[in-house]
């Protein structure tokens, strides 16, 4: 039935000016008098762009009196045990039922509710600019914004130190929450860096950084894409 919903939802929204920004609509869930749906973008955009998307998938799906739209950034993944996370949420309440919280007009005058869950682009920005004097003379490896914890974390590599791998987790203040050099050994053909004594661990593959938690070791917890 999902497959049927979101076949029908591609189908219906061709008929109109698609956005020029990419997105693609993961799944679909029934919620009272409506649907919610996962859709994926490709980066952080803007709330105009996300507004724009979830005007041109309205304005098909006039037959749903609540939609709301989930915005997902790449990298997350249904398998993972603590879900995906969410970016930015859209939201179209019943016309007859009064929101205080539908403030936004999209393109077709209609409103809706507007709301960023994780780090907006431009906070983002500020984040991937920090220079943390901790890992001064290591080589940066990735930096990952985690919207779920509100902190970004830096893997840097020590060349001097038998390329020594570091983790450092700042909060959105740029303030330090942890400082780890992993354990890191090889499972199987996996590279794991283990954080924790009591063995939780993370992965680093095709740019996308994967937890697992000890307590189900071998189904990832979360898992966030590199950000550029």
């Amino acid at each position: 039935m999902k497959k049927v919903l979101i076949l029908c939802l591609v189908i219906l929204t061709a008929c109109n000016s698609k956005p020029k920004t990419p997105f693609q609509v993961l799944k679909s869930t029934k919620i009272k008098d409506g649907v919610k749906l996962d859709v994926q973008v490709n980066d952080r955009i803007s709330k105009r762009e996300m507004v724009d998307i979830a005007s041109y998938i309205k304005s098909d799906s006039t037959q749903y009196n609540n939609l709301q739209i989930d915005f997902i950034l790449p990298g997350n993944s249904y398998a993972n045990k603590a879900g995906v996370t969410v970016y930015a949420t859209a939201a179209y309440h019943d016309k007859n039922v009064v929101s205080p919280a539908d403030t936004v007009a999209d393109k077709n005058k209609n409103f809706l509710s507007f709301e960023f869950v994780g780090f907006t682009p431009e906070k983002a920005k500020q984040l991937l600019s920090l220079d943390p004097k901790e890992l001064n003379g290591k080589q940066i490896v990735g930096k990952f914004i985690d919207d779920a914890t509100k902190t970004i974390s830096f893997i840097a590599e020590d060349k001097h130190e038998d390329n020594q791998l570091y983790i450092l987790e700042l909060d959105s203040a740029g303030t330090v929450v942890s400082a780890i050099a992993p354990m890191e050994v090889t499972v199987k053909g996996v590279r794991k860096m283990v954080v924790s004594q009591q063995g939780d661990y993370m992965t680093l593959k095709d740019s996308i950084l994967t937890m697992y938690s000890s307590t189900d070791y071998d189904k990832p917890y979360r898992s966030i894409k590199q950000s550029r």
